[in-house]
C-alpha cells in the first residue's frame, strides 16, 4: 500500500452449494472488480465473512487469487481472533500466502476493555507474527466487536510499529471519532468504513475505503476516492442496506445486480434475507443506481 488514495473491496465471498468457497467464482469476482476501477482487496472481511472460515480455507482462497496474477500489494485479509498468538499466527499465515495487509480486528469477548489491555494485545499478535511482516491495518468495528479503539490507542499502535501498523479501517459510523482519526492521522492512512460518510471523509484527507458497496457499485467508490465526485444515492443507498443484516443485504445486492442467485448463499450462523426483502432491495438499487 504505497499510494495515497484507495478505493478499496470488503470482499464477499461466494460460496457453493455446501457452503464451500467457491474459488472460481472468487476469483472472477475480484478480477472485475479490479478492471472497474478498485486498486485495493481485503478478502474475509466482515463483508467476506472472515470469522466463519478456517486458517485453511482462507489460506487456500488467498493462494488461488495469488496464483490468478493478484498482487501482494493489492490483497489483503481480514484477522479475527481472540488469542494473540492466533491473531499472529493467522496474520503471518496471511502474508505467507500472499497478502501485503490484514485488517486485524480486536478481540470480543471480554468487554469494557480499557486501552492499556488493548495495547498490550495487539503488541504480542503484531510481535506474534514474525519479523518482517506485511501490514497491518487496525479495525475499528464496536457495532460488531463491543470493543473501541480509541485514537490515542491508534496513535500508540502507529508510533510503536512504524511502518507496520499503516492504516486504521473505522467502521463505527460515529463521525467525530472518524474525524478526528483523520485529522490526527500523521502518516497513517485512514478508511472509511461508513460509505454514507465517505464524501466528508476525503474531503478532509481520509486515505479512501475498503467498502463492502464496492463489490456492486466499484466504479462509485473509485469516483468518490480517486476523482472526488459526489454521489448523493450512496448514503442513501448504506441507509437501506443498514435496515437489514448487513452480510446477507450485501450479498443479496450482488446476486440481484449479477441476477445470480448463487451469490445468496451465507455460511452458518448467518442465513440468507427473505425472498420479499431481496426483491425490496434489489428494486431499490435499480432506483437509486440503474443499471
Amino acid at each position: 500500500m504505497n499510494q495515497e488514495r484507495f478505493a478499496g473491496a470488503a470482499v464477499a465471498t461466494p460460496l457453493t452449494p455446501d457452503l464451500g468457497i467457491d474459488h472460481a467464482c472468487l476469483v472472477t469476482h475480484i478480477t472485475q472488480l479490479l478492471e472497474r476501477g478498485i486498486d485495493l482487496l481485503t478478502l474475509f472481511g466482515t463483508t467476506g465473512e472472515g470469522a466463519s472460515f478456517s486458517r485453511t480455507e482462507r489460506n487456500e482462497a488467498i493462494r488461488r487469487c495469488r496464483e490468478a496474477g493478484i498482487s501482494t500489494d493489492q490483497l489483503g485479509s481480514g484477522v479475527f481472533a481472540l488469542s494473540s498468538v492466533h491473531a499472529g499466527d493467522d496474520a503471518r499465515a496471511a502474508f505467507d500466502n500472499g497478502c501485503g495487509h490484514v485488517l486485524l480486528a480486536p478481540p470480543c469477548y471480554f468487554k469494557s476493555l480499557d486501552d492499556e489491555g488493548l495495547y498490550r494485545w495487539f503488541s504480542e499478535a503484531i510481535e506474534s507474527a514474525g519479523a518482517n511482516p506485511g501490514q497491518f491495518v487496525l479495525y475499528h468495528i464496536p457495532g460488531m466487536t463491543q470493543v473501541e479503539l480509541s485514537v490515542e490507542l491508534v496513535s500508540r499502535l502507529a508510533a510503536q510499529f512504524p511502518g507496520v501498523v499503516t492504516g486504521v479501517k473505522d467502521s463505527s459510523g460515529n463521525w467525530s471519532h472518524t474525524e478526528r482519526l483523520i485529522r490526527e492521522r500523521d502518516t497513517l492512512k485512514v478508511f472509511v468504513g461508513h460509505e454514507g460518510q465517505l464524501e466528508r471523509g476525503m474531503r478532509i484527507g481520509a486515505s479512501g475505503a475498503i467498502a463492502g458497496s464496492a463489490n456492486i457499485l466499484p466504479e462509485v467508490i473509485k469516483a468518490i476516492v480517486h476523482d472526488d465526485n459526489e454521489e448523493p444515492n450512496l448514503p442513501l443507498l448504506i441507509d437501506e442496506l443498514l435496515k437489514y443484516p448487513i452480510i446477507p443485504a450485501v450479498k443479496a445486492l450482488i446476486a440481484s445486480r449479477l441476477d445470480a442467485p448463487a451469490w445468496l448463499r451465507v455460511r452458518p450462523p448467518l442465513t440468507q434475507l427473505a425472498s420479499t426483502q431481496i426483491k425490496s432491495l434489489g428494486e431499490r438499487l435499480d432506483a437509486l443506481f440503474p443499471n
